[in-house]
């Protein structure tokens, strides 16, 4: 019999952000277009959208901030990650080229520059989720 590995208290906290995170993108994304905020695919409920990162997940600093994700379809998500270029040009017409230039500074960064206080994040986005209800 294989032992599992008890989960860290960190691993649990980000599992749970990593949740709230993908609800409210989601969320915003049903309530902005109906679906996928890149082609428009109507979706009845956010069960048919990703939560799609345009920065890296493992970039700690970005990943929970919602100007870094966006609600995508499953074929919406497959292509910009496979299409880098696409997904830059995508943001950046998204977010506009300045807020783009701050997203990619901070992704860029370190924890140790720009610390994430995990407790903070989970009051955010449950006030963010609370705001897309």
């Amino acid at each position: 019999m294989k032992l599992r590995r008890t989960k860290t208290t960190r691993q649990k906290m980000v599992e749970r952000l990593d949740d709230l995170f993908s609800e409210y993108i989601r969320k915003r994304a049903i309530k902005r277009v109906g679906g996928c905020e890149r082609c428009g695919a109507h979706k009845g409920d956010i069960k048919g959208l990703d939560a799609a990162h345009l920065h890296s997940r493992g970039k700690y600093t970005v990943r929970w901030d919602e100007r870094n994700a966006v609600g995508l379809c499953g074929g919406c998500h497959l292509y910009l990650d496979s299409h880098l270029d696409a997904k830059s040009e995508f943001a950046r017409h998204l977010l506009g080229r300045e807020e783009y230039q701050r997203l990619y500074t901070l992704a860029n960064m370190t924890t140790k520059q720009s610390p994430v206080d995990f407790p903070m994040v989970e009051i955010y986005l449950k006030a963010l989720l609370e705001e897309v209800q």
